[in-house]
């Protein structure tokens, strides 16, 4: 019993002990509390909370005490606990509102708001936190930065402090505000990493980052050696790789005008001066489109061909597109070019090593060869032939296309499955049973060992056979 007893005690006086080491908060009015704020020249940190919220209690009871966030907290602020259901937090929530729980507030000895946060944070969090409340005290507070920057005022130092700090709502924005604060020389710097970060697309960026990547892929600057290859690493693939992402998010969210302002700077970048790394153009070749490079490296058509098809609009001007198109590909592009340098070699090294490492990794790569377009092929004729007379000449062409898509890189179970389906939605069984022998001819060629994968292709074998979709 009495070490029962003396465990109490002990865990008692740990707890006490924890606690004040941990945040201390300053009982009294909040009148008072500006007072002292105004005598020990502090700004004031106050947690508005309710008796019914979890992670208000959590925080309190979790993360408050720790002596690394007292350690600090109680140096630089004075900290206020105000519960926003009584007589007192319901005047103060008057003045300073609150729309969810908890909600910590940082305020300077006037009663000027310097920062808000919403939510429960962890030690860390509010330590980087209190570290933009001392940043943001710099500059009058965040309202004074924004209104700075918003006028277009903020220096750059400001910007880059406000792109550091910002939550993760403002950060995509705040970025892009520093990166056109920079000079030229800063912007388009082998070294300057945050290039890599941009996510939302801004007009005015883009421009100015494609014109200069272009003048200074002309003027002598990045020509030879290594600085060539590190501009390109370093600053002409992130822009690349960034504008192909917005069109994808254009053609997402089908929005024609961005997509025809992110065409004009594709061709903008068609006067770049420079190679890749390999001294090769820059367009991939669309059949050779993946997915870690994207739509910038297709031709125009082929980006317009994925807009229309996507949002399911110019339905004339689409099939008459799509029809040169697909006769230009099939003309420059035979069945089994993708692989004309390698593919006897490939064969001969399946059999030479089996089921090795080596030869998984090259089975991989095989089976990607032209997977992005083929699967686009597919689409494209898929709303052709939705937006065309059912008859047998649009069956025919229809069907011209989707073998094609199949035979470019027969490897490819995706492709496979998806020809074969459409075959079937055509009404062209035998073309889909053939498909899927062939997929299956073509695995086993491979020495493919996935039973799950050869399952399906034998099921879907059996379903185009019984003519069934």
């Amino acid at each position: 019993m009495k070490r029962i007893i003396l465990a109490i005690i002990c865990a008692f006086v740990i707890n006490i002990t924890v606690t004040a080491q941990g945040v201390k908060f300053q009982e009294g009015t909040w009148q008072e509390i500006l007072t002292k704020a105004k005598a020990e020249d502090k700004p004031i940190f106050v947690d508005v909370y309710t008796q019914w919220c979890g992670p208000c209690k959590y925080v309190s009871t979790n993360i408050f005490p720790q002596k690394e966030l007292g350690d600090y907290y109680n140096t630089h602020f004075i900290a206020y606990k105000i519960d926003a259901e009584s007589s007192a937090g319901i005047e103060f929530v008057k003045q300073y509102p609150v729309t969810a729980y908890p909600t910590f507030f940082f305020i300077d000895k006037t009663g000027e708001v310097l920062h808000k946060v919403v939510g429960a944070k962890n030690v860390d969090g509010f330590l980087k936190e209190a570290e933009a409340v001392a940043l943001y005290g710099r500059y009058g507070g965040l309202s004074k930065m924004l209104e700075a920057i918003n006028s277009g005022k903020a220096s750059k130092e400001m910007l880059f402090d406000y792109y550091r700090f910002a939550d993760e709502k403002t950060k995509p924005e705040a970025l892009n505000l520093y990166l056109k604060s920079l000079p030229t020389a800063e912007l388009i710097a082998e070294d300057n990493q945050l290039l890599d970060e941009i996510t939302l697309y801004d007009k005015e960026l883009e421009q100015r980052l494609v014109s200069e990547i272009v003048k200074a892929s002309n003027d002598g600057r990045f020509t030879t050696g290594e600085n060539t290859r590190e501009f390109t690493f370093n600053v002409v693939f992130p822009v690349q790789y960034d504008l192909s992402c917005f069109m994808e998010q254009s053609i997402q969210e089908g929005n024609l005008e961005w997509l025809d302002e992110l065409l004009q700077l594709k061709e903008d970048f068609s006067n770049y001066g420079g190679k890749d790394v390999e001294g090769e153009e820059l367009l991939d070749g669309d059949l050779n489109i993946v997915e870690g490079r994207g739509l910038f490296f297709a031709t125009p058509i082929y980006i317009r061909l994925c807009f229309w098809t996507a949002n399911r609009v110019n339905e004339e001007e689409f099939k008459k597109c799509l029809v040169d198109y697909m006769e230009n590909l099939m003309k420059n592009n035979p069945e089994g070019s993708l692989f004309s340098n390698d593919y006897k070699a490939f064969l001969t090294y399946v059999k030479q090593n089996g089921s090795s490492p080596e030869f998984e990794s090259v089975i991989r790569q095989v089976c990607e060869i032209g997977r992005v377009t083929t699967l686009r092929i597919i689409e494209w004729t898929d709303y052709f032939w939705k937006v065309s007379p059912s008859d047998d000449q649009t069956r025919e062409l229809c069907s011209r296309w989707i073998d094609y898509a199949f035979r470019v890189n027969p490897y490819n179970t995706e492709t496979a499955f998806a020809a074969a389906d459409l075959f079937a939605r055509i009404g062209n069984f035998s073309a889909a049973t053939l498909v899927m022998e062939k997929a299956i001819e073509y695995q086993k060629e491979v020495g493919c060992k996935d039973l799950k994968l050869l399952r399906r292709l034998e099921l879907k074998l059996t379903d185009m056979k019984n003519c069934k979709i």
